[in-house]
């Protein structure tokens, strides 16, 4: 076992409580008459961050085989990663949500070769049907950005 490979699922979970803890602090919008609130989503998330880094904790720690390679902590693909996310919140701030995932999928897709077309078609087909999801069935508000009359 490494312990190079516990750090980052014990910072997602130590980042996830936070989270959780500032999460609750949101306040309750007044505008909307939404079935679930603004707290929802990013609880979700992060509950489910913290389960998953609990599974991968767990396997490591139960699968105590030394590892004689070593891998490179950050690599073009670790680098992508953090890049495409921040990118991704900055689309959202300026973009919205619509137009700003559409990207960012067909960006990731590109990224990663990928030449299939139904995976293309799955990404439009993905971002429209959470759309109409949440604006429709949950009646919240996702962000429209900067370009298209406000940051929500």
């Amino acid at each position: 076992m490494k312990t190079k490979s516990l750090i980052f699922p014990v910072i997602v979970v130590v980042i996830s409580f936070i989270a959780l803890y500032f999460i609750s602090q949101f306040p309750t919008p007044r505008f909307q008459d939404a079935s679930v609130t603004s707290k929802f989503f990013p609880t979700a998330v992060a509950i489910i961050q913290i389960i998953i880094c609990f599974f991968i904790i767990l396997g490591e720690l139960l699968n105590r085989k030394e590892i004689s390679y070593q891998a490179a902590f950050f690599n073009k693909y670790s680098l992508f990663g953090a890049a495409f996310i921040i990118s991704y919140v900055a689309l959202i701030y300026v973009f919205g949500y619509f137009i700003s995932t559409l990207a960012a999928f067909i960006v990731y897709l590109l990224f990663f070769k990928i030449k299939i077309i139904g995976y293309y078609i799955t990404a439009i087909l993905f971002t429209c049907a959470v759309y109409y999801i949440f604006a429709n069935v949950f009646f919240v508000a996702l962000p429209e950005g900067l370009i298209f009359g406000g940051v929500l």
